[in-house]
């Protein structure tokens, strides 16, 4: 668990904004219809299937993630360093994972 928590927390953010330009250029571009890997629905569909998996792994690996401080914090933005946020960061990255991997697809077979 501690190894998939520190190779996501590198790779995390980038499958954040690779999801997102997935989601927003190629979907929603009615030009690019024949790149689309992966439809809307489907899309939709893995993607919370995988936050469901991303909020379990999120409430479990918490304690892998923080030191165990119950309430040393060492400004406001730690404030916000919780159970329920760090499962919250964790499932909406992995939301975008299925969108991510569909555009990576794309860019191997259509360039």
């Amino acid at each position: 668990m501690k190894v998939l928590l520190w190779i996501w927390r590198i790779i995390g953010p980038l499958v954040m904004i690779a999801g997102i330009v997935y989601i927003v250029l190629v979907l929603n571009n009615s030009d690019w219809h024949d790149v689309v890997v992966l439809n809307s629905k489907p899309t939709y569909i893995l993607g919370g299937v995988c936050a469901f998996i991303g909020v379990l792994i999120g409430f479990t690996g918490w304690a892998e993630e923080f030191p165990p401080r119950l309430f040393w914090i060492s400004g406001n933005v730690d404030l916000l360093d919780n159970r329920l946020g760090y499962a919250l960061k964790l499932g909406i990255q992995f939301f975008f994972l299925p969108a991510t991997i569909a555009l990576i697809i794309s860019f191997i077979f259509y360039m």
